[in-house]
């Protein structure tokens, strides 16, 4: 993360010590995307924000935490192979920014539902630890636009989120 990016991020010590006391949580995975959801709707106005293990070898994801389970269930596989986005983010292993109905529908075959549930841009930050990826990090939001600000806490939010994967 660039000096420039990191003075924009929003993070507070009540956020941080909240990262911690999930990660010392004898529940550390739930406690701590928990604790994610809940500084990314502050800090970040995130509507829905889920996890996904990476499976690189099928490009496929399966979800391992929903803040809205009732329309992305924990469980749900699903396949990103032949998609630019699996290049982008799986691959590459790069953050993904997506704004406006057309990025989205670029990104994502269910941008339709997405839309129906007032996403209008999403932020996808690739969780890698010793040069692997071990999942990946969705912050659906319904402002267009996604500000510098935004990127410096989901890039953040993603290294502390790193733990609950290596656990």
């Amino acid at each position: 993360m660039s000096e420039e990016a990191s003075s924009l991020a929003s993070l507070r010590i009540p956020d941080l010590i909240s990262l911690s006391a999930a990660i010392a949580s004898s529940d550390l995975r739930p406690s701590l995307f928990q604790a994610i959801e809940r500084i990314a709707s502050a800090r970040m106005r995130v509507s829905i924000f889920s996890a996904s293990t990476c499976f690189l070898d099928t490009l496929e994801l399966e979800r391992i935490y929903s803040s809205r389970p009732d329309v992305y269930p924990v469980g749900a596989r699903k396949s990103k192979r032949q998609t630019n986005w699996a290049q982008y983010v799986l691959k590459d292993r790069r953050v993904f920014v997506g704004e406006g109905p057309l990025e989205m529908a670029a990104a994502f075959d269910d941008q339709e539902r997405m839309a129906s549930l007032g996403i209008r841009s999403i932020i996808n930050v690739p969780v890698v630890a010793r040069d692997t990826i071990y999942g990946v990090l969705n912050f659906a939001r319904s402002e267009t636009r996604v500000s510098a600000e935004d990127l410096a806490n989901a890039r953040l939010l993603g290294i502390a989120a790193t733990v609950a994967f290596l656990a």
